[in-house]
């Protein structure tokens, strides 16, 4: 095994920078994923909303669509990496992009919060009916979440929200930071003193520390160039005390309860990292890529390895080129892979104890797909083997 991470490792580091190869196939693809990306776009269903990306929930680690869930999420993360791939197809496909991005904006009213710019996972205009509520109802007798930093973050980047907004939404995040009136939940005690943001806006909710939510929060401060605060910091040295001590490897359920894979963190991490240098980060770059190279020589799950391929092209390495479904096969092979993007992890707001318990188990995690998603990370993936600059 030692000889096959470092071959790869080293692969790695010598196509630094290297030219990255785009087939006539690979467009034919990036063609296909945007259309079929627009296809799944909801027009009229009785009960997903319109302009929403199905998604499903499930109790067992595999795709299934008897549990459909009307949520902001996975429209915010396509939204993001639409808009990252946009500069680089053609002309019609960034037109289509443009209309599925237009297409959605009404459905985010539908989850945002009545008396500020915060949003949450499931729809705040009416009542909410979780797919499992015998669960939900052992910690909450009403079976609501407060709004999250994850959907907020995402969804005010997904709206382009102007400054003054986007201002206004940092200024209040401010108020939710584990402090000693309030302390955070962790089974991780190197974080117990660091002032950094819960992954919720709810006053009577636990403080809840997850370092892909804190590289998202810290990716919409970035992109909209607002002044980094005592939480930003904080935050960002939650990120790195994670890399450092291999969090992320030993510990990812506990580090990121609700992205509780290796590869996840590693690829919000490299999201993060791609929008401007964080000079910490960057002197951290090779273990990252070294982290990443590993994880790909050991998965045989296709969206895991879409998923790690993006994050070491993020850092400007070539991985390995993966062997991609033929176009009639992607259905099955990508939009029906079993790979969990987003996890419900329940346990993670519980005591530590009671925490460690039902983590073991697994008792309370509920595994999240979305087929379009699964699609738009491919797509990701096929854009980001391009030069950049170059265009289809």
């Amino acid at each position: 095994m030692r000889i096959k991470k470092y071959g790869i490792i080293i692969f790695l580091f010598y196509f630094q920078g290297g030219p990255f190869i785009c087939r006539g196939q690979d467009s034919s693809i990036i063609n296909f994923l945007i259309k079929r990306i627009a296809v799944q776009q909801v027009r009229q269903d009785a009960y997903f909303f319109r302009g929403i990306y199905p998604s499903y929930i499930s109790k067992r680690s595999k795709f299934n669509t008897k549990k459909k869930d009307n949520n902001i999420f996975f429209n915010s993360l396509i939204a993001y990496t639409l808009n990252d791939v946009k500069p680089f197809v053609s002309r019609q496909n960034r037109f289509l992009i443009d209309t599925l991005l237009a297409n959605a904006r009404p459905l985010y009213a539908k989850f945002k919060n009545k008396k500020r710019d915060t949003y949450n996972f499931w729809r705040t205009d009416s009542a909410f009916d979780f797919p499992f509520p015998t669960v939900f109802n052992l910690f909450s007798k009403d079976v609501t979440l407060p709004d999250d930093m994850d959907c907020t973050a995402l969804s005010l980047l997904a709206l382009d929200v102007d400054d003054s907004t986007a201002k206004a939404a940092h200024t209040l995040m401010q108020g939710f930071i584990n402090s000693k009136s309030k302390k955070v939940r962790s089974v991780i005690h190197l974080y117990d003193t660091l002032p950094a943001y819960s992954t919720w806006f709810g006053i009577k909710f636990p403080v809840v520390f997850d370092v892909s939510v804190l590289c998202n929060v810290l990716a919409f401060v970035q992109i909209y160039n607002l002044p980094w605060t005592k939480a930003d910091s904080a935050s960002l040295e939650v990120i790195i005390k994670t890399i450092q001590n291999d969090y992320h490897i030993s510990k990812p359920v506990y580090a990121s309860p609700v992205y509780p894979k290796t590869s996840l963190v590693l690829y919000h991490i490299a999201r993060l990292m791609k929008i401007k240098k964080i000079p910490a980060l960057e002197a951290l770059k090779k273990k990252l890529v070294t982290d990443a190279a590993r994880e790909l020589s050991y998965t045989d799950n296709l969206m895991e390895k879409i998923i790690l391929s993006n994050s070491i092209l993020k850092w400007g390495y070539s991985p390995p080129e993966l062997v991609l479904p033929a176009i009639n096969e992607i259905e099955k092979s990508v939009e029906r892979n079993n790979f969990s993007f987003f996890i419900a992890n329940l346990p993670s707001y519980f005591k530590d104890i009671l925490k460690l318990l039902a983590t073991r188990q697994r008792l309370g995690f509920y595994n999240y797909y979305c087929p379009t998603y699964n699609d738009a990370l491919l797509l990701e993936y096929l854009i980001l083997k391009k030069k950049t600059g170059h265009k289809e």
